[in-house]
């Protein structure tokens, strides 16, 4: 496994969010670092966007990527309350 990092961003918010996410904001969202040799907990985001982007989340982690993305480091995913929210995840390889 080389080491990266999960740099997330919300580039869109439909309506009123409730968890109040708002675009521009940014987390990170690296679930493990081998330079440092831990894990790492979750940001302050909303639990059930969270949710629904771990297992996304444990795939560009380790490697994985999604062949219809475009970018093999860049995963696009919404919130489960009808994609009011949409968070762009980029792995930054170190």
């Amino acid at each position: 496994m080389k080491d990266c990092k999960l740099i997330g961003k919300i580039v869109k918010v439909e309506g009123k969010c409730v968890a109040g996410h708002h675009i521009g904001e940014e987390f990170d969202f690296t679930l493990f670092s081998e330079e440092a040799d831990k894990s790492h907990r979750a940001p302050n985001v909303c639990g059930f966007l969270y949710n629904a982007i771990f297992p996304y989340l444990v795939a560009l982690q380790f490697e994985g990527f999604f062949p219809w993305e475009k970018d093999k480091d860049k995963f696009l995913a919404g919130c489960p309350d009808n994609y009011k929210v949409i968070v762009e995840i980029r792995r930054i390889r170190t």
